[in-house]
């Protein structure tokens, strides 16, 4: 971003985005507010304004990834030339690119918060349970417009499909962050169609 782009952006969008980058490069216990206002060029006045703490400020950021993230699925769920694997699938590839065009470093970050606040903060953790809540519902609608079109397996529940896809999403991530190869990635991508294609889709 050159520097005339980012004086052009409000006070709160440049914390948003450098708070973004921050949490997913150090976490949410790595990542300072001081080191977010160097390297957005914002006030501390002006960071106090907006969110009032750390927590507030990490739970806006992760707002905005769940918007990102919802409208991602959304894309692609609006499609009507692919099958509902294929949408799944072009979901979780796309993520995958992003992820690792960023040097394998931003996965996802609503599991990154699970595992590092939701056991210390009660307020975080009902956060993040509404945020993978949501998800979890946009999934599942996907699924079940799926199985009303006869191309998603109807001796599983949508909701029980959605639970293992988003598992398997987070679970992929989490090892890909350690092992920074690919393999954990692309074997999610093999194993949706096994787990909501319908045979008779195959």
């Amino acid at each position: 971003m050159s520097p005339q782009q980012r004086t052009e952006m409000s006070h709160k969008e440049r914390l948003l985005r450098q708070g973004m980058r921050h949490f997913y490069a150090h976490g949410y216990h790595g990542t300072t507010v001081d080191a977010v206002l160097d390297a957005s060029g914002v006030p501390k006045g002006s960071f106090y304004h907006h969110f009032g703490s750390k927590e507030a400020f990490s739970k806006a950021v992760l707002k905005r990834y769940m918007e990102f993230q919802l409208n991602l699925l959304q894309k692609w769920a609006e499609r009507n030339d692919i099958s509902t694997t294929e949408k799944l699938s072009g979901y979780f590839d796309e993520m995958v690119k992003a992820f690792i065009s960023s040097g394998y470093q931003r996965a996802c970050l609503a599991g990154k918060f699970s595992t590092e606040v939701s056991a210390t903060s009660e307020s975080f953790r009902a956060v993040l349970e509404s945020d993978l809540r949501d998800w979890r519902t946009d999934l599942v609608r996907v699924l079940r417009q799926g199985q009303d079109q006869g191309d998603v397996r109807k001796d599983r529940s949508a909701e029980e499909l959605a639970d293992a896809l988003l598992a398997m999403i987070q679970g992929a991530f989490v090892i890909a962050l350690s092992s920074r190869e690919e393999a954990s990635l692309n074997a999610i991508t093999t194993t949706i169609p096994l787990l909501v294609q319908a045979p008779s889709a195959t």
